[in-house]
């Protein structure tokens, strides 16, 4: 039996759906890349905005188009909220929610297909386990899940409603993974969760996974994103550390340089309260990288709203931004309110991607003739390319086999979003 995944939306999704592959390999199944004529499809979706929404249909219905005789099950955040438009496509088979889709193989057989196609489950709000361990084709970096959910309500936000309140993974249950998947040569550990800054299991604290990764023979372990105001300073006392393992870099989401939409939205910060943070945050840990998220046309913002945004990343400490344009959701606060005309978000977001773009020109820059550590992922167009660890892209010309080798390169020239090196 061949089962093929479609992953859609965050690198949550993304761990869950390798934590869900490895699953099904247990239980016999091939898993391939090529999603036709298979006999098992999974389309693991995202409902953070309505685009996205549209992208799991269209997504879906390609799938079923490539393979008529496949079983197509959804899961994820979309199905979780969209179930009943989901249940309107011809050729979905089943459709599970979060709060059971790493049980997906259960739903699988033909008797349960029969008795329901539809398995939507109140989320629990408590800490939990996951059986299976998370695969990647990469076998360089590997996501742990060690959270899931929300309590922080922004009002622009869906994921606590598809996603659930916060809880956190049972503590020896993710350091199980853990020391697996560095048994299987990952060198890099990636924490992924919803609010990952939260977590609070048995006592135990993100600063506590962080030291008890330390211990591994492991020689990263990032953040992948980490709301603002739960960053411990123990955290960037443990990136200043050049005897522990968590690398200097944060990405901490932003949303908007405004204090007035930043309030409409219910963040938990003002303007000042995140730029006095970035600068600490430079202050304790050295060659330290930040990055962000923005939202761009919420209901709030003002042209002028929009340029305090503009000249806080200009002008600050921020390596780039990933730009998002606003989406207004069925069933969150803003739904009701008057919108920012769709050219003018778009226009918004163009204008933050080329500056964000000028600043990782700029990080680049600062690397310029520096003796750099790079993880090597792959051979690509003649160049290997891989990251440093504060998440630098470098690109170099070698003979050698670099897979998923550290090696020390110096930075030879910027080329956008991405430096060239020469090996040393």
């Amino acid at each position: 039996m061949q089962v093929a995944f479609h992953t859609l939306g965050c690198r949550l999704n993304q761990s869950e759906t390798s934590i869900l592959a490895q699953a099904f390999k247990e239980q016999g199944y091939s898993v391939v890349e090529d999603q036709e004529n298979v006999d098992v499809c999974v389309v693991n979706t995202c409902t953070v905005t309505s685009v996205s929404d549209s992208k799991c249909r269209n997504s879906i219905r390609k799938v079923i188009r490539q393979n008529p005789k496949a079983k197509v099950a959804v899961i994820g955040c979309y199905a979780e909220s969209g179930f009943k438009a989901l249940s309107e496509i011809e050729g979905v088979d089943l459709i599970v929610g979060n709060q059971e889709k790493l049980n997906l193989l259960h739903y699988l057989p033909e008797e349960k297909l029969e008795n329901s196609r539809i398995v939507k489950d109140k989320i629990k709000k408590t800490p939990f386990e996951i059986d299976s361990i998370g695969q990647s084709t990469s076998r360089i970096r590997a996501n742990l899940k060690i959270q899931d959910g929300c309590d922080f309500m922004c009002s622009f936000c869906i994921i606590p409603f598809v996603r659930g309140r916060a809880r956190g993974r049972v503590f020896e249950n993710l350091m199980n993974e853990a020391k697996q998947l560095v048994k299987q040569g990952f060198k890099e550990l990636i924490l992924t969760g919803v609010n990952i800054g939260t977590y609070d299991v048995e006592g135990k604290t993100i600063v506590d996974v962080c030291d008890a990764l330390n211990e591994l023979d492991l020689p990263r372990v990032r953040i992948s994103s980490i709301e603002p105001t739960t960053v411990d300073n123990a955290l960037l006392e443990r990136m200043a550390d050049p005897h522990h393992n968590l690398v200097p870099y944060l990405h901490l989401p932003l949303q908007s340089g405004s204090d007035h939409v930043l309030t409409a939205m219910k963040r938990r910060y003002l303007r000042k309260d995140y730029l006095d943070f970035v600068k600490l945050a430079h202050q304790k840990v050295p060659h330290l990288s930040i990055g962000t998220d923005v939202l761009l046309g919420s209901p709030e913002e003002s042209v002028e709203h929009f340029e305090e945004t503009v000249s806080l990343l200009r002008d600050h400490s921020l390596d780039y931004a990933h730009a998002f344009t606003y989406s207004v959701r069925e069933g969150t606060p803003d739904e009701k309110k008057e919108q920012v005309s769709f050219d003018e978000r778009k226009r918004r977001t163009q204008i933050i991607r080329d500056l964000s773009l000028n600043k990782k020109m700029q990080m680049g820059s600062r690397y310029l003739g520096q003796t750099v550590e790079v993880l090597f992922e792959e051979l690509n167009e003649g160049f290997w390319q891989g990251y440093t660890d504060h998440y630098l892209r470098v690109k170099i010309k070698s003979e050698l086999d670099l897979h998923n080798q550290i090696k020390n390169v110096t930075v030879t020239e910027v080329c956008g979003d991405w430096v060239l090196g020469a090996l040393i």
